[in-house]
């Protein structure tokens, strides 16, 4: 554990940050809040600017190892495991099997499309405190529709949660969900680095109105280790609790924020195309083990679990959001962790970590990778004038 504790990702993405706070994250010292996010009305979208700083070259991956009938492994050892950085082979330097405490962000869509489904999500407080967090972790609360609001800071108090998510109500038209997301992220940041960093999202899965784009969603995510995983609303048991509206534009398209190619259609895939420059094909694993690949995904919060090696249930399944927690957090408590120097930092860009199992018919699931950018050098500084002051009167 002391590895983890240690060091961060090489390339971490931050939150533009005070002087102050940039200097302390600069020496490695874990980042704590410089003032509260507990306004629950707060839509603060300012710190959303990633910008890189490189603070070690320790780069860790929670991995989820499953059998053919998607029992959890345990009892592995560093021995089993095999990682790859842009496919090449790694020297595991850390292993760990025992979880680390706990930093959650339940983020929740309360736009009125999916007003009906919320009453369920109420209920989940006692479940997140016992089954997810155990008495030593923490959870904010943050919800979104037109807004971006945080509707708890980061407590362990059963009690408080509770209350947080029995206040929830249905507003708003439209779903900020990237917008969220990237608040999450931010909170999340402000962690100490001896937590694990979580976000569980409960979502239709699309956006509609946010200034932050997918890329930069998964840029930051990954460059944190925050590992995304998405309880996905039912759409179709949405429409039948509720009365029928005007059908809004494409989500993906409402988001793109950019314009697409003189005389090109604004369709969905026109959109991702644009919307996702920059942003790798990767080999995605679902919760049944098949590999997807992220552009054939529509929804967007699968794409984040694919990427941060979070998971995904989808609610057009018979299971409760009760059930899909309780796996969510078996999963969370089975992984193993893995931490290795990557010996590929002459090739900036994204990083692609592969994690193999010397085992036959296992399933392994692992964030894709992450970013790098090499540190720039500073310039160097002119030269002082070394005329004397009579030459220069001259």
């Amino acid at each position: 554990m002391a590895l983890f504790l240690a060091a961060g990702l090489l390339g971490l993405w931050t939150l533009a940050a005070p002087p102050t706070r940039a200097q302390n994250s600069a020496a490695g010292a874990p980042t704590q809040a410089a003032a509260s996010d507990s306004d629950p009305q707060a839509d603060d979208t300012s710190d959303l600017t990633p910008v890189i700083r490189a603070l070690s070259n320790i780069v860790v991956t929670p991995v989820t190892v499953m059998d053919r009938d998607g029992q959890f492994l345990y009892e592995l050892k560093k021995s089993d495991f095999e990682v790859y950085d842009n496919g090449e082979p790694q020297h595991i330097e850390g292993f760990e099997s025992e979880p680390r405490r706990m930093a959650a962000v339940i983020v929740i869509q309360t736009s009125r499309s999916v007003g009906p489904l919320l009453d369920p999500v109420k209920a989940l407080g006692p479940e997140f405190s016992s089954l997810l967090l155990g008495p030593e972790g923490r959870v904010a609360v943050v919800t979104y529709s037109d807004l971006v609001k945080v509707a708890q800071d980061f407590s362990s108090d059963g009690d408080q949660l509770n209350t947080t998510l029995g206040k929830i109500v249905p507003e708003g038209v439209n779903a900020r969900l990237n917008d969220a997301l990237a608040r999450a992220i931010g909170l999340l940041e402000r962690r100490p680095k001896t937590e694990r960093r979580i976000i569980v999202a409960f979502s239709d899965g699309f956006d509609d109105g946010s200034e932050t784009q997918r890329r930069e969603v998964i840029r930051r995510a990954t460059g944190m280790e925050v590992q995304i995983c998405g309880l996905g609303f039912n759409p179709a048991r949405s429409l039948w609790s509720r009365k029928p509206e005007v059908s809004a534009p494409s989500p993906i398209a409402a988001n793109a924020g950019i314009p697409l190619p003189s005389g090109g259609m604004p369709t969905p895939t026109a959109s991702a195309n644009i919307l996702d420059a920059g942003i790798p094909i990767v080999d995605i694993l679902d919760t049944t083990g098949k590999v997807v690949r992220s552009t054939l995904l529509s929804n967007l919060l699968e794409v984040y679990t694919g990427y941060t090696g979070g998971v995904y249930y989808s609610q057009w399944k018979k299971t409760t959001f009760s059930e899909e927690l309780a796996h969510l957090a078996a999963e969370a408590h089975s992984q193993y962790e893995l931490a290795y120097v990557p010996n590929t930092l002459s090739t900036p860009g994204f990083h692609r970590i592969e994690v193999k199992v010397r085992r036959s018919g296992v399933k392994v699931r692992a964030r894709a990778g992450y970013f790098f950018q090499a540190p720039t050098t500073p310039s160097k500084p002119p030269e002082p004038d070394k005329t004397t002051p009579a030459q220069q009167t001259q």
